[in-house]
């Protein structure tokens, strides 16, 4: 008898265990991104598909409150995620992510999350999502636009508006349609940054000592080699002198913190930026 009893308080508890943790965001609970980006093997309609409250889900990029379609590098925009749904949810979540390139590398970077708001690391990755159950539909944070040549940024995301009940029984979600698309702007124009010709390569990468930038196919010059930050600030500079068109530096990365960073390569108002690993 008393082993049953102990059971089913264990049983009880593992229970109670796995719904408070199931109020906090998929990033943090199930290692999982579930906004319908790339990394996406689900989205939230996943869990929570019973149909409850016909969500949907609005994502703008704020300037001073005013929406935006392009960023300026480095600036500081507000994200505001606003869930609408009809009838009457007891609590909402959400899951966001800012991607850039090619490679979907982290575009960014968020910052001071609001009440009930976290920022989860995910495959080197920052998830803004939600860290316990929120009754408000709208959720706001800071993000630092990434460097200049980083390009075109994308933001994914997806939400759910929920009856607070045990499990995902009754809820609704909803996830965006398409991402929600920032173009690069110049500071001193509203037209996109030209990018570099010819061929530029990083290697090896990612990297733990020294990464070669190598450059073929270039004009001939004076080119300015700077790492940064996500976002945006430059943790080191140097030059790079084409003779022929061709040329190779190698950028001593032993100092840097692990983690992720862009090499801008710059010359004559032109720019390219490459993503860099160090680990």
């Amino acid at each position: 008898m008393k082993f049953k009893i102990l059971y089913i308080c264990m049983a009880l508890s593992g229970a109670a265990f796995l719904f408070m943790n199931n109020s906090s965001g998929a990033a943090e609970v199930q290692g999982q991104d579930r906004t319908g980006s790339p990394f996406s093997n689900a989205t939230c309609q996943a869990c929570h598909s019973a149909g409850a409250f016909s969500p949907s889900l609005d994502l703008e990029i704020l300037d001073g409150g005013t929406p935006v379609t392009s960023y300026e590098p480095g600036q500081v925009y507000t994200m505001r995620l606003t869930v609408n749904a009809t009838g009457s949810p007891s609590s909402y979540g959400y899951q966001a992510v800012a991607l850039a390139g090619g490679d979907n590398m982290q575009a960014g970077t968020f910052q001071n999350p609001g009440s009930g708001q976290q920022i989860t690391m995910l495959g080197g990755r920052q998830y803004p999502e939600q860290s316990q159950r929120i009754a408000t539909n709208t959720f706001e944070m800071e993000w630092v636009a990434p460097a200049a040549g980083t390009g075109e940024v994308r933001f994914f995301s997806s939400a759910v508006a929920a009856n607070s009940a045990a499990g995902s029984g009754g809820d609704g979600a909803a996830t965006l349609d398409s991402p929600v698309v920032l173009s690069e702007m110049s500071p001193n124009s509203t037209s996109g940054i030209a990018a570099l010709q010819g061929e530029i390569r990083l290697f090896p990468n990612p990297a733990q000592d020294v990464a070669q930038l190598s450059l073929a196919q270039a004009e001939n010059g004076r080119y300015q080699i700077d790492i940064l930050s996500l976002n945006g600030q430059v943790v080191q500079s140097s030059n790079l002198q084409v003779d022929g068109g061709q040329a190779t530096a190698a950028l001593d990365v032993q100092r840097l913190a692990v983690g992720a960073y862009r090499v801008r390569v710059s010359h004559k108002g032109k720019v390219k930026a490459l993503p860099l690993i160090k680990y």
